[in-house]
């Protein structure tokens, strides 16, 4: 009986140690550091003004989990870029770059495209991830409940070619660590990056 015991417990910790290797095989680059190459290439949205968010796009309504997408223009895209890629995200807890709330992804957006309006981030044109719940294909909104200022970065990636691990199609099962995995196994020829706040007094 005892030997029994001590099998089963060998067993429980092996799958516990190979569990633990798989999570730290899934691994991606964030780009937090990467550095602009071409100082024309910038992103924006009519929704930010002096770096803050207009209160008009906080907490749009949701309609079975799906909610208006903010407007977004960039230009100057690099020669040579095949795709484009953008990822809105946050780190609820300062100092902690391990837990990352993503509120939009898309991907395979052809370099021609230079705008999305408002509304319209979800496109048959390109492809659309999940929400920050991932329960919908669709952006997430900031709002923000508790006090104080709360930072988020839009950050578009100039690729070398498209995202060919990650759906042709709009998929509710892309998260941010699928995306940042599939952004981080092809060339990125540059990244532009826009941030601003939430502020709650």
């Amino acid at each position: 009986m005892a030997s029994k015991k001590s099998i089963l417990f060998i067993i429980a910790i092996a799958i516990i140690t190979m569990q633990s290797c798989k999570k730290q095989t899934s691994s991606y680059k964030n780009y937090d550091d990467f550095k602009t190459i071409n100082a024309d290439f910038i992103v924006n949205s009519k929704a930010i003004v002096n770096g803050e968010l207009l209160a008009a796009y906080k907490c749009e309504e949701k309609v079975k989990d799906v909610e208006n997408s903010i407007p977004l223009s960039w230009a100057n895209v690099p020669e040579g870029t095949k795709s484009l890629a953008v990822v809105m995200y946050h780190y609820p807890k300062k100092n902690n770059k391990e837990e990352v709330n993503s509120y939009l992804l898309l991907w395979n957006i052809d370099p021609s495209v230079t705008s999305i309006p408002y509304k319209m981030a979800n496109n048959p044109n390109w492809a659309m991830g999940a929400n920050k719940d991932g329960t919908a294909i669709s952006y997430t909104s900031p709002c923000s409940r508790g006090p104080g200022k709360h930072t988020y970065t839009i950050a578009l990636f100039a690729l070398k070619e498209p995202l060919k691990s990650l759906p042709k199609k709009s998929s509710v099962l892309v998260n941010y660590t699928t995306f940042m995995e599939a952004i981080s196994k092809v060339e990125v020829l540059d990244r532009t990056s826009l941030t601003f706040t939430d502020l709650n007094e």
